[in-house]
């Protein structure tokens, strides 16, 4: 896939995360530094929801509303103007928020980064347990399942910093490790298991994946969106421009919606973009629960 298969739809951006496809083909996103949830349709952007900290991504409900990692505003070496509790929160389309979980397993919440609907209706959020560290990691991090039984640690993965989860056609959980640029998955006996390790330069981030099993990661790093196949082969990368920083994805039917720091996580300076990809892929199904 070549650049010319890429557009710039959206700038002006503040650190923008996790898009996900709403009804009527609106894309919704978070914009980190602006402490909101922002979406567009074709009659251009507006705001859903404001709130202290950050939204790191978002995932929708089956209830229709949106569930969102709220790393409490601090994820690298910027702090927001107004931190807040590490939590899931939930969101309506109307902006009301309010948090839903706190803490797994007794245990609080330290940096909720990416979140996903499982085939068994439970929320599984991965949770670094620090602001991005790779030269001196210091905590152990963990996926986290919420349910109706409350919130608890799944799987214990230690200093790896997890960041984008998915479910693969089979209905595995695959997630990416930002520090050791591992693509995982769990197994059939439910043990996680190493399919991937991406060059060097290629910084996993978020994840989507394919109708056909593959795997689309925006690599943060490497200007574009790195392809594996269900396996775990490399089979290319999608390159977007020298000043992307891509961080989140999501599928839109042949369509990938990249979120993008741009020049650099600096705060005010707008350089966030949202693009969109064509593509020769589909997207699976993606699933819906919600919390109660």
């Amino acid at each position: 896939m070549n650049r010319s298969a890429a557009e710039i739809v959206l700038t002006g951006l503040e650190a923008p995360e996790g898009p996900i496809l709403l009804e009527h083909e609106d894309i919704a996103f978070v914009e980190q530094l602006r402490g909101q949830i922002s979406r567009i349709n074709g009659r251009g952007p507006s705001v859903v929801a404001r709130a202290p900290g950050a939204f790191n991504a978002i995932a929708l409900g089956a209830d229709g509303l949106l569930y969102a990692a709220q790393n409490g505003g601090a994820v690298g070496d910027w702090r927001s103007d107004t931190p807040d509790t590490p939590s899931i929160e939930r969101v309506s389309l109307a902006g009301d928020v309010e948090a839903v979980a706190v803490e797994a397993d007794r245990t609080p919440l330290r940096a909720p980064n990416d979140l996903v609907f499982g085939p068994d209706g439970r929320l599984y959020v991965t949770d670094p347990s620090e602001p991005f560290a790779p030269h001196d990691p210091r905590a152990d991090a963990r996926i986290c399942v919420f349910g109706a039984e409350g919130g608890r640690t799944f799987i214990p993965v230690g200093r790896s910093y997890p960041n984008g989860l998915a479910f693969l056609d089979d209905d595995r959980l695959c997630w990416v490790e930002s520090y050791t640029r591992r693509v995982r998955v769990l197994d059939s006996e439910g043990m996680p298991r190493t399919i991937a390790v991406l060059p060097e330069g290629e910084i996993p981030d978020g994840i989507a994946v394919a109708d056909d099993g593959r795997i689309f990661i925006a690599s943060v790093t490497s200007g574009g969106v790195t392809v594996l196949g269900p396996d775990g082969e490399y089979l290319g990368l999608i390159h977007l421009d020298e000043r992307a920083h891509p961080t989140n994805l999501c599928f839109d039917d042949n369509s990938l919606w990249v979120t993008d720091f741009g020049a650099g996580f600096r705060p005010g300076a707008g350089d966030g973009r949202l693009w969109r990809v064509e593509t020769d892929a589909t997207p699976r199904r993606i699933y819906a629960g919600s919390l109660p």
